[in-house]
């Protein structure tokens, strides 16, 4: 069991652990596709994201949902409409499940969860075109880049632990 995650149901870990592949889905194929280098860039942030020094309940979360990431990706991909608009309507009905899952959790967890979600969402935006991914963000994938059917979550104590680690 998931350190902070204890107190949830079995479907609603399910739910949070979905996430990361959803929004890769969302995002890298909101042009249509999810190509190689998208695919290889976002399965290497899940690995990146398993090693936080500074959130280690978020990195423990992201263990998990790294493990056979790009089969879960394909397994999504597989279950969803081919027509992107259709299948972008689909993923963003099933993110919004996220939200009654966050506000159960602690609420610097929650934060963390959702500042990383959003983090992704850029990356996998950046993760093909461009000159060094500069620029790269598509105007399909800006739709949904700032995640809108999850509703932000903000912890007080962020803007300490940001001035904390600059000091």
């Amino acid at each position: 069991m998931l350190e902070g995650f204890e107190h949830l149901a079995a479907e609603e870990i399910d739910v949070l652990i979905e996430a990361p592949v959803l929004i890769t889905v969302l995002i890298g194929a909101a042009d249509g596709t999810l190509d190689r280098e998208e695919r290889s860039w976002t399965e290497k942030l899940m690995r990146t994201r398993t090693y936080s020094k500074t959130a280690h309940l978020v990195s423990e979360y992201y263990r998990v949902v790294a493990e056979g990431f790009l089969e879960k990706v394909d397994a999504t991909m597989a279950q969803l409409p081919a027509d992107a608009d259709a299948r972008n309507q689909a993923i963003a009905e099933k993110l919004s499940a996220v939200n009654p899952v966050l506000a159960k959790l602690d609420l610097h967890l929650a934060a963390s969860l959702y500042k990383s979600y959003v983090s992704l969402a850029q990356e996998a935006a950046k993760a093909s075109g461009g000159f060094l991914r500069i620029g790269s963000v598509s105007a399909a994938e800006y739709e949904w880049l700032k995640l809108p059917m999850i509703q932000p979550v903000e912890w007080q104590g962020e803007q300490e632990e940001a001035e904390e680690e600059e000091a």
